[in-house]
């Protein structure tokens, strides 16, 4: 299976490009679907059609799907949300706030990403399109597995051993409900699942993200920020999409703004180079339905294949030098002064700004040291050496 992720910032027209490359690859006979994992769903206006929570065929060859996020979430976590409802309970918080408060925010919108995997499973579709929530949500759920099985891997060997001592003490000395052996087998089983959709999602022979922008200045500079991030994190980005692009026969108020993005234009090409740039105009009207969906297809992609890989570029790597081993990141749009790096053992801690990433290392790396870190081709060399013997 072949895996698109569509991101952007909210507006740029993110779930008609989405729609738009999913119609055109089942116009080139792949069997494919396109699911919305967010919140908002307009992929269903889009396509002009009404979804459900199931694939539903609207097109030959395609299928589309808006995700009931609560259903996932009560299906993956229901166990450990039901607990939690009960020592909220226990503990005298009302009853309305007991399913409010059982539940971790963020985890609704992430378990909607359960359907990837399930769909990556089955493998009945040839490609899978996905219209991502916008660009800053969809950043914090990419990044939410990793935490998720950093806390498992810490915490629940040591829950489990402690509760195997303290479930029958507790159990004659207090009513407080103590969480059983099904209640962490099923948080285990849910993070397990998401890690899985992480591993896909990263995998780069299967999938590739492609950030949707408009011509203007907070707009291109949230998509220089989501290739950093996303190259963070591992993703691989194979194209980026400037859409709504005014026409040169524009007056009046557009003429201005047909300027603005002209100046921006240029700029683009070199901000995301080699990178390369599909582009589309602006429609004079709404894009909704196959009819108009396909005009738009055939303005980004021409003859060219949407499913294909449009850019395969550097990964993280790693090295063997004379003294050690180099660890590559590719980082585009970071500076030596917004990286941070913080290493524990067989992890390394790369934060840019806001944003921090655990990078799990291979055993070469663990025994080793991080000394130094300089940027390369907007990349980031860590550089690793043994460390010096004290005394």
């Amino acid at each position: 299976m072949r895996i698109l992720f569509y991101t952007g910032k909210g507006g740029v027209g993110k779930t008609s490009v989405a729609a738009a490359t999913a119609l055109r690859c089942a116009q080139r006979g792949y069997r494919t679907i396109v699911l919305s994992t967010d919140a908002a769903h307009s992929l269903g206006d889009s396509l002009g059609v009404e979804l459900r929570a199931e694939p539903l065929l609207v097109a030959p060859n395609l299928w589309a799907q808006e995700i009931n996020a609560l259903h996932e979430l009560e299906s993956s976590w229901g166990e450990v949300s039901k607990y939690l409802a009960d020592l909220l309970a226990w503990q005298g918080v009302e009853t309305i706030a007991q399913g409010e408060l059982s539940v971790i925010p963020g985890t609704e919108e992430l378990f909607s990403l359960l359907q990837i995997k399930r769909h990556f499973d089955e493998q009945k579709y040839d490609v899978l399109v996905v219209d991502a929530a916008p660009t800053g949500e969809t950043l914090r759920l990419l990044s939410l597995p990793d935490i998720m099985r950093w806390w498992i891997s810490r915490l629940f060997p040591i829950a489990r051993a402690l509760l195997k001592v303290v479930r029958p003490v507790a159990k004659r000395v207090t009513d407080m409900p103590i969480a059983d052996d099904d209640v962490l087998a099923s948080a285990q089983q849910a993070i397990d699942a998401l890690v899985d959709v992480r591993n896909i999602l990263t995998d780069q022979q299967v999938t590739t993200a492609r950030i949707v922008m408009n011509l203007e200045k907070m707009v291109i500079r949230e998509a220089q920020r989501s290739l950093t991030y996303l190259s963070l994190f591992g993703y691989a980005v194979d194209a980026v999409v400037v859409n709504r692009i005014l026409p040169l026969d524009v007056d009046g108020h557009f003429s201005s703004w047909r300027a603005m993005q002209q100046e921006y234009a240029p700029q683009v090409n070199e901000m995301f180079e080699p990178l390369p740039i599909l582009r589309a105009p602006h429609f004079s009207r709404e894009i909704v339905g196959t009819e108009l969906l396909s005009t738009l297809a055939d303005k980004l992609f021409a003859d060219v294949d949407p499913a294909a890989f449009l850019y395969q570029g550097p990964v993280q790597r790693v090295e063997k030098t004379a003294g050690g081993f180099d660890l590559i990141v590719p980082l585009p749009f970071a500076s030596e002064d917004q990286v941070h790096l913080a290493q524990n053992a067989d992890e390394l801690l790369i934060s840019v700004g806001w944003h921090r990433h655990r990078i799990v290392l291979p055993q070469s790396l663990a025994r080793l040291r991080a000394q130094d870190a300089y940027f390369e081709d907007e990349a980031l060399r860590v550089i690793f050496r043994r460390a010096a013997a004290v005394g």
